[in-house]
């Protein structure tokens, strides 16, 4: 997804977390100087269309069996529309 707004995602496995900022995320002091205000922004955007995303930039989000393509699909089409506005 291509929107312009820097961020960069670290993950494991089905566990993940993104940063609003340039660059890598490598320790806490990295993710310091992520854009909170800008995160806050994405997680209203996101729970105003139905999907629930971590409430921080420090926390973690899961995608598990349980969500279907469908659910996929949704939450990459609120991604596309909230990013648009950021």
């Amino acid at each position: 997804m291509s929107s312009g707004v820097p961020t960069w995602t670290n993950r494991v496995g089905s566990m993940g977390t993104t940063f609003f900022q340039k660059g890598p995320v490598t320790d806490y002091a990295s993710a310091k100087r992520s854009d909170t205000k800008r995160y806050a922004a994405w997680f209203h955007g996101m729970l105003s269309r139905g999907v629930y995303i971590a409430p921080s930039q420090f926390e973690a989000g899961f995608v598990s069996l349980a969500h279907t393509k469908r659910d996929l699909d949704r939450t990459i089409a609120a991604a596309k529309a909230v990013l648009a506005t950021l």
